[in-house]
This record gives structure tokens, C-alpha cells and sequence, in this order.
């Protein structure tokens, strides 16, 4: 047999919203007929999947309805509000695990919740569309309900099944929170918690049964539904209130306005053992609990002394009720419930008319001793586990200590150990570092002073050479005035002497001989001119015939010599652009920074690719110090290994085409002449390294210089 049957009352006018009610009534016998047969935990959530997918089909249809009428945002807001609660409950109840209990309680709710919501908020909806088609405004219509004075019986009927349904929805709030408590509790008291969840089975086997009480109570709520036809609608809606209250296995009791008991159902009857028949229609309910007369808290809500009210009698022990507006939640020991006494928890929630007078309150109990009494004997388990943790925390501690003594002796030992190892490491790198650029300065020192030796033999004959082609161009001109001299008193050509002379002049070409001579003289001047030169910037750049002492130099002078030293290097890759500004002298090691200024004019040609690039030199002077820029516009250096580039032996060159100790060796010159060098560089734009000297070399100065790795400058 069906838990609910469709009956036309429920009936709204709009097929849709009247199709999917009735996919509800179809889900709630689903449901009774789960709860009879005891279905499988996997059915059960089975049905709950549905009751999702439904309430987000029936949801949106409801509120597409309201919105395509433009109903008044007042009851669009409320009705929206009832959606969303529904859903919360429908999740707090798929989140408690009670197994059989889950079908049964989602029966009451769910039947509770469709009489509420058909006969109270979808009609009163469904009456705004329809006047809403018929022209009035979505303001008129939503006053005109409002005003439209209900049925006192389905009033009262509503009210209850509403105040009933906040009360379901108290439960399951409260039983979530209670689950959520205990699932705490096992991760620090596993063995309290055991004797709690025992306990907490219990309490469900009694909400079994008072559900149990609900059952026969809707059942019968479903038989006087099939009865109606015939019978006066007010006293059966009476009489339905009557036995929702009764057969409620909640402890509940109601008061009207004038704080006279109207109902006080057997569950409250029990708990507080004073029969319904002595409390109807008397205001004599304080008597129940209290000795001397005093208001409860449904008395506060009737007569409005809210917050004050509570605040005197249930001081720091009762709150505002999260679900129910206007309902309020208290917890109080009454020692003379029970042989022990009892701990109750109450919650009371005003009831209202059509047009939102308060006309009575609604106030339940609910028996929360045994929980009282498992939270005392967790209290007391964790005392006895604190006073074992301080034992053994005593003990502990005092191994603890033991233990950190030898660690930090061990510590000490391992630290010294350590920094003696980092001392040794250090050193050899230190040493190795000074090996490896002892033998690079030593093998450079060999090899300038090789160049100076081979320029210093080369000078000498190139000397007199040079010398002789002075002499030579002096020796042929005063043989060309000789010839002219003979060729003026030379006979002419008639005699057979001058006709001799004058073929042989035409045989050697003596004009020609004129022209050329000179020419070849200069040009053989320029040669070994140029040859001298390069002898003495090999002469200047080696400097092996001068002292290593420092000297007042024209870096220019250096740089111009490296310049012609390299220029086989450089002059099929890239072309030298000089920006000099005006240097003074600058106190160095000469031979030193020549070898500077190699390296970075080498490094920058290797840099070209394959098209013709620029070497550009910038010189000039900042305070007591000078500056020199060499700009390529090469491949440029990524930003990956730009803070390894002075590193000794670090290249980027082919096994065998370089040592990785150009950039090493300069950057230990400049910071042996107190200066700096800096590298700014763009990947396929070019390079730019900028070195900075002191003008005057300070012999007992600071070593210290900027970080030669700087990726950029200010």
C-alpha cells in the first residue's frame, strides 16, 4: 500500500510544477517501500541521488515560473530561501549514517515537507501567477495574498507542519553535529569514543522507535486524507494537527496566546511526568519543570520579551536558532527528572497567522543525559591520560636530556671536524688556483719575452735596412741629375754615338725608370716603416725591455699597439670604432693590462658570426678613477652561464681551442690595479665589458673590489 496518496487539493493550476509533485509523491512511496522491505545502504543513496536530480529539476522550473511572471522579489526571496533549505536538509541527512533509520526519517521529513511546501508556498506561488496573467502587478498580487485570509484550520495545520518540519530540521543539524563531536573525539580518545558511539546507537534504536509512533501517526494522516470527501475540512484538519503533535516521539508541547497549554503530546507526557489531561488548556506548564512559577521559553516568545527575557532566566546557556527565524535553543539540568536527574535540551519556536502575528509557540525537549554523562567520562579518561603524560613526559625528559648532552658533544666534534675539512678544501683550492695561473703567467712571461727577443733581432737589421733606403733614395737622385746632365750634352741623334745613346735611352725606358724609381723607394719606405712599427708595439706590448715596477702610462698607447698586434685576428670578422675620451696618465703594470685588452679584443672577434661585425672602444674619466668600454656586436653570452665566465678554465670553446683563463687572468689584473670589470650582454645583440682603474696606484690600498661577475651596471 502507497505512504501518501495524490489528492486534487494539492493541485496548483500549473502542469509542470503539478507533474513534478506528483514525481514526489511517487518518490516518497519509493521511499516507504524501502523502509518496509529494509533496503541495502546502496539503495538507499540511490534515492537520495535522485532526490538531488529532482530538487534541481523541480527548483529551476519553479523559479523560471516565477521569474518568466515577474513575481514580487519578496516571495521569490522566501520561496528561494525554502529551496535552499530543503537542500541543506537533504544533504545533513545523505551525511548522517543511521542505516534503517535513514528511510525512515527521510519518509517523515520528506511527506512533512510536501504538505508544508504544496499546500503553503507553491499554492500561494501558483495564485500570484495566475492573477499576475490576469493584469495585476507582481506587487498587487503579492499583497492581495498576503492579505488573503487562510483557512484557521489549514493555518494552524501549516503552522504546525512547519514548526514540526524546523524541528526535523533542528534534529538533523544536531545529530550531524553530534557525529561530527564524536568523529573528533576517536582521533585523541578511541576507547571513550567507542562507549559513545555504543551509547549513540542506543539513543538511535529509541529515535527508531518514537518514528516508529510518527509512522502510524502519518499513516493515519494518509487514511483521514482518504477520508475527507464528506467530512467538515476544518475539524479534520484539527484533529490532523492533533496527531501530528501526539504521535510525535519528540518531547513537545504547545501554548496559545494566552500561555494556555494546547497540546502536550506523550513524549513530553513521559519525560516530564505530569499527564496531558492535568496541563490542556491550563497555564500552569512551569510547573513541570520549575518549582516556583516562572516563565519558559515558549512563555518568552508569546510575549516578546526576547533577548532580555532569556538573558535573566538562561543566562550564557541558550542562543538564537540557527534554522527556525525567530526560535531559540537552551540547555538545563533538572534534578528532579529521573533518579539522577536529567539534562534537557529545549528549543521553542514562535506560531504565526496569515498575517505573521505570533498566535502561540511551539517548544520541544530532546534528553541529552547520556550524552552529558559520556562527555563527563571523557573528561575523566583524559585526565588519567594527562597524568600518565606527565609521568612520562618526567621520565623523558631527563633521557632527553642525557641524549642532548652527547648530541652536543657530538655536534662540537662533527663542527670542528667540518671546519677543518672547509679549511683544507679552501686552501687547496687556493693553491691550485695559484698553480694554474703561475704557470699561464709563466708561460706568457716566456712568451713576450720570446716576441721581445725576436723583435729585438728583427729591429736591428730593419734599422740599418731602413737606414740604407734613406741612403739608396739620396744616391739614385743624384744619379738621375747625372743622367740629365748627360742627356743635355749628349749629341744628337745624326752622330753614330748619339744615335747609340739614344736607342739604349729607349731600350731601358729612362722616363719610365724616372717615374718608378720614386715610386718604389716609397713604397719601400712605407714597408719597412710599417714593419718597424709593428716591431716596437711587439717591442711595447711585451714590455720585457722595461721594469715590472708601475708606470705613469697613455693606456691608448696600449691599446692602439694590442690593436695592431691582433689585427689578423680582427679584420676579416669586425671593424675597430675608436671613441677615446681625454685620458691622463694612468699609474699600472703596462704589460698587464696589454694582455687585458688582448683578451677582450680576441674574445670579441670569436664572438662575430658570420656576418662582417664592430669592435667599438670607448674610453673616458669618472673622479679619480678611468673607464674603458669594449663593445661587440656579437652572439652575445647567455644568462646561464654569464657568473661562470671568469671562472679559470671555464670556455665555451671547442676541446683544444681554448684554455678558459683569458677572462680569468684579466679579471685577477683588474683587481690587482684596484679596479673592476662588469659584463653587459644581450643573447644575439652583442657584449660589453667595462673596466674601471684608479688613476693612482695606492700600494697599501683595499683589495677589495666590486663583484666582476655584475650582469649589469648602474
Amino acid at each position: 500500500m502507497d505512504t501518501f496518496v495524490w489528492n486534487e487539493r494539492y493541485l496548483t493550476g500549473e502542469s509542470v510544477v503539478d507533474a513534478e509533485h506528483q514525481e514526489l509523491v511517487r518518490i516518497i512511496n519509493w521511499v516507504g517501500r524501502l523502509q518496509s522491505a529494509e533496503a541495502a545502504a546502496d539503495e538507499v543513496e540511490r534515492v537520495f541521488g535522485y532526490l538531488v536530480n529532482y530538487a534541481v529539476t523541480h527548483f529551476s522550473h519553479e523559479e523560471e515560473l516565477m521569474a518568466q511572471s515577474a513575481c514580487d522579489e519578496r516571495h521569490v526571496a522566501l520561496h528561494k530561501r525554502i529551496h535552499q533549505d530543503f537542500a541543506q536538509q537533504i544533504s545533513n541527512m545523505r551525511a548522517v549514517d543511521t542505516g534503517q533509520a535513514d528511510t525512515e526519517f527521510l519518509l517523515r521529513f520528506l511527506t512533512n515537507w510536501l504538505a508544508y511546501h504544496i499546500l503553503g508556498t507553491d499554492q500561494a506561488m501558483a495564485r500570484q501567477v495566475q492573477s499576475i496573467r490576469g493584469g495585476m502587478s507582481p506587487q498587487q498580487a503579492y499583497e492581495t495574498e498576503q492579505a488573503r485570509v487562510s483557512d484557521p484550520a489549514t493555518a494552524s495545520l501549516l503552522d504546525a507542519v512547519h514548526s514540526l518540519y524546523g524541528v526535523i530540521a533542528g534534529r538533523n543539524q544536531a545529530l550531524i553535529d553530534l557525529n561530527r563531536q564524536l568523529e573528533q573525539r576517536v582521533e585523541t580518545r578511541t576507547q571513550a569514543l567507542s562507549q559513545a558511539n555504543c551509547e549513540l546507537v542506543l539513543e538511535q534504536a529509541k529515535l527508531k522507535e518514537a518514528l516508529a509512533t510518527v509512522e502510524a501517526t502519518q499513516h493515519q494522516l494518509v487514511e483521514s486524507e482518504r477520508k475527507r470527501a464528506g467530512l467538515d475540512a476544518q475539524r479534520v484538519l484539527q484533529q490532523l494537527l492533533t496527531q501530528i503533535v501526539d504521535g510525535d516521539p519528540v518531547p513537545t508541547l504547545v501554548i496559545n496566546a494566552e500561555h494556555q497549554v494546547t497540546h502536550w503530546n506523550k513524549a513530553c507526557a513521559a519525560v516530564t511526568g505530569r499527564p496531558a489531561a492535568e496541563m490542556l488548556g491550563s497555564n500552569r506548564h512551569w510547573a513541570a519543570f520549575y518549582p516556583n512559577e516562572r516563565p519558559i521559553m515558549a512563555d518568552l516568545i508569546v510575549s516578546g520579551a526576547l533577548d532580555g527575557g532569556f538573558e535573566q532566566l538562561y543566562p550564557g546557556k541558550f542562543r538564537r536558532s540557527p534554522l527556525i527565524d525567530g526560535a531559540f535553543e537552551a540547555e538545563a539540568f533538572f534534578p528532579h527528572f529521573g533518579e539522577s536527574g536529567r539534562w534537557l535540551f529545549f528549543t521553542a519556536a514562535p506560531l504565526r497567522n496569515a498575517t505573521g502575528r505570533i498566535v502561540g509557540a511551539i517548544e520541544t525537549l530532546q534528553d541529552v543525559t547520556e550524552r552529558h554523562s559520556a562527555e563527563e567520562a571523557l573528561r575523566a579518561h583524559q585526565a588519567h591520560l594527562e597524568h600518565m603524560v606527565e609521568q612520562r613526559t618526567a621520565e623523558l625528559r631527563e633521557a632527553n636530556r642525557q641524549l642532548a648532552e652527547d648530541n652536543a658533544r657530538r655536534e662540537r666534534a662533527e663542527a670542528e671536524l667540518l671546519r677543518r675539512n672547509s679549511e683544507l678544501t679552501r686552501l687547496n683550492e687556493q693553491l691550485s688556483t695559484a698553480r694554474e695561473q703561475l704557470a699561464q703567467s709563466e708561460k706568457l712571461a716566456s712568451i713576450g719575452q720570446l716576441a721581445a727577443g725576436v723583435a729585438h733581432e728583427i729591429n736591428n737589421p730593419i734599422g740599418y735596412v731602413y737606414s740604407n733606403i734613406g741612403a739608396l733614395e739620396k744616391y739614385i737622385g743624384s744619379l738621375f741629375r747625372i743622367l740629365q746632365a748627360y742627356q743635355a750634352v749628349e749629341p744628337d741623334g745624326t752622330t753614330e754615338q748619339g744615335a747609340l745613346l739614344g736607342a739604349l735611352r729607349q731600350e731601358i725606358d729612362l722616363n719610365f725608370l724616372r717615374e718608378d724609381i720614386p715610386l718604389l723607394m716609397d713604397e719601400s719606405k712605407e714597408g719597412i716603416t710599417r714593419v718597424k712599427k709593428i716591431v716596437q708595439d711587439l717591442k711595447d706590448f711585451s714590455r720585457v725591455d722595461s721594469s715590472q715596477s708601475w708606470q705613469r702610462v697613455n693606456l691608448h698607447q696600449g691599446i692602439d699597439s694590442t690593436i695592431n698586434i691582433v689585427a689578423s685576428e680582427i679584420k676579416y670578422k669586425a671593424d675597430v670604432v675608436k671613441h677615446y675620451g681625454d685620458l691622463p696618465e694612468v699609474e699600472c703594470l703596462p704589460s698587464q693590462l696589454n694582455q687585458v685588452f688582448l683578451n677582450l679584443l680576441v674574445n670579441a672577434a670569436h664572438a662575430m658570426g658570420p656576418e662582417h661585425g664592430s669592435i667599438t672602444i670607448t674610453t673616458g674619466v669618472s673622479g679619480d678613477s678611468v673607464w674603458l668600454e669594449f663593445a661587440d656586436t656579437g652572439s652575445g653570452i647567455p644568462e646561464s652561464i654569464r657568473q661562470k665566465i671568469f671562472d679559470p678554465f671555464f670556455t665555451t670553446k671547442p676541446v683544444g681551442k681554448g684554455t678558459g683563463l683569458g677572462l680569468s687572468l684579466s679579471y685577477g689584473i683588474v683587481r690587482n690595479h684596484h679596479g673592476s670589470i662588469e659584463l653587459e650582454s644581450e643573447v644575439g645583440k652583442g657584449s660589453t665589458f667595462r673596466i674601471t682603474l684608479p688613476i693612482r696606484h695606492d700600494a697599501d690600498g683595499d683589495q677589495t673590489v666590486p663583484n666582476a661577475n655584475a650582469a649589469s651596471r648602474s
